[in-house]
This record gives C-alpha cells, structure tokens and sequence, in this order.
C-alpha cells in the first residue's frame, strides 16, 4: 500500500517516472493488483508508449473486467496499435457496460469509431495482394459491419454514426438504394431545431442532401428525380426563410442550387 500511495500521488504531482517505479513494485508484489496495473498503462499513455501500455491494460482487464475506464484506455491504445478488432471488442464491451450503467459510461467517442471504420478499410486496401491478409481483412470488415449495425439501433438521434455507415457501404458497394436510405437517417438526425440559423450544421445538412441528389441522378428513374428534387427544394426553402437578407444565405446553398438545376435538366 506504501508504493501505491507513493504512486498516486507521484502522477499527481505529475512525477512520471516516480509514479511508474512505485506501480512497478506493486505490480511485482501483487501481480494480480488490476488498479496498479491500469495505473502503468496510464503513465506509459501520458509517455506516448501504446506498446508499453498496451500488456499493462490487458494484465490489468485480467483480474478486473468491470472497470469502464480500463476498457475506455484500451480502445485508444488498440487504435494506436492499429489493433482494430481488439479495438472493436472494447467497443462493444463498452456499449454493454453502458446499457447497465447509462449514468456512469459516456458514449462512444465519435473519433474512435471513426478511426477504427477507416483504419480497417485501409487495411483491407493494403491486404488485396496477400491471401492471408486478405482474409483476415474481411473477417474484420464483417465485425466492422457488426458495429456499426449495434450503433444504428441504439444511437439513433447521432447523425455522425449514420454518416459513418454510409461510408462504410460505399466503400465496401453496396447498393444505392442501402446508401440513400443511410443518408436519409443522416439527414433526419441534423434537422435538429434551428439547423437552419446554425451555418455549421447549415453546411452539413447541404453536404449530406447533396450526396443523395447524387445517388438519385445517378438512378435515373423518374420517381427517384422526383424524390431529389423535392428535398433539394425543401431544403433551400428552409434556408431561405430565415435569412430576410439574400447576401447572407450561406454559400454552401450555392452547391444545392447547382444539383437544383442539374435535376430540372434531367427531368426535363
């Protein structure tokens, strides 16, 4: 207890390799002391040392699954490590802490899931002239997938997520029809109230209803024209409205007007 105490308040005083030591000879004396090595990991984290962190939160998950933080510490270290689907399983034992501990768990951190979407997709890219490796980057596409379906159905207001999934689709092919519909969600989560007045969200609503207009004129039928030509028309008319002076509607609204036209073209 003398080098723990002597630990905790070295990393207070932000006296690094003090702390460090004083785990380490907890560590060694009680190997199955989960805090003292959650505490390592920590100091090897502030070091920026993923690789030294990295068995310090597996020791310390061993003797003690239920600590949220631990769990929290080994997602960012997996990113770093490019351990994805490790990563992937911190996230899901998260989301289940979290259905039991709402309270107490924050969500899943946009940046991360992100950085696991993208980092698996690049992987996967870089493993098409290995046969092994090419294999395994599937399996990972698969749990990616897995995620993102878990992440659909308990974070529905989040627009990022089905921003995300639709990335995700694109880039494995899936259909237009799955895309549109994932764009659709996206776009539903970012009407929130007074979107309109907000210039940040403003450019994501038109970004966002942009790549649908898209995926609708690359359809061609007549219904799917109709459908894009009347949210393109809603929405710069929402725009519009709250803007009394023409000079100040974002110049974002340019691109709808320009997708406006290209879809009377098309239906003419």
């Amino acid at each position: 207890q003398v080098w723990f105490r002597l630990g905790t308040v070295s990393m207070q005083l932000k006296d690094w390799r003090t702390a460090l030591h004083a785990f380490s000879e907890v560590v060694q004396q009680e190997p199955t002391e989960s805090d003292a090595w959650a505490n390592v990991a920590a100091v090897h984290m502030h070091n920026k040392q993923p690789s030294e962190a990295y068995p310090a939160l597996n020791e310390s998950l061993k003797y003690n699954r239920n600590n949220w933080r631990v769990w929290v510490n080994k997602l960012f270290i997996c990113l770093d490590l490019e351990k994805y689907d490790e990563a992937i399983q911190a996230c899901h034992t998260l989301l289940d802490m979290r259905t039991q501990q709402q309270d107490k768990i924050p969500p899943l951190e946009e940046k991360c899931v992100r950085g696991i979407v993208g980092g698996s997709l690049r992987q996967y890219e870089q493993s098409r002239e290995d046969a092994v490796a090419l294999d395994s980057a599937r399996r990972s596409l698969s749990r990616v997938h897995d995620l993102l379906s878990r992440l659909g159905a308990e974070t529905k207001s989040e627009a990022w997520v089905w921003e995300t999934i639709a990335y995700f689709h694109r880039f494995v092919g899936d259909d237009r029809k799955t895309l549109i519909e994932n764009l659709m969600k996206e776009y539903r989560a970012l009407l929130q109230s007074g979107w309109e007045k907000d210039e940040h969200q403003v450019d994501k609503v038109v970004k966002v209803v942009t790549q649908i207009c898209q995926l609708h004129l690359q359809d061609e039928a007549k219904e799917s024209l109709v459908k894009a030509r009347f949210l393109v028309k809603n929405v710069i008319q929402k725009i519009q409205s709250v803007y009394l002076d023409p000079t100040r509607i974002p110049v974002s609204v340019e691109k709808l007007r320009a997708i406006q036209d290209e879809i009377q073209t098309a239906t003419s």
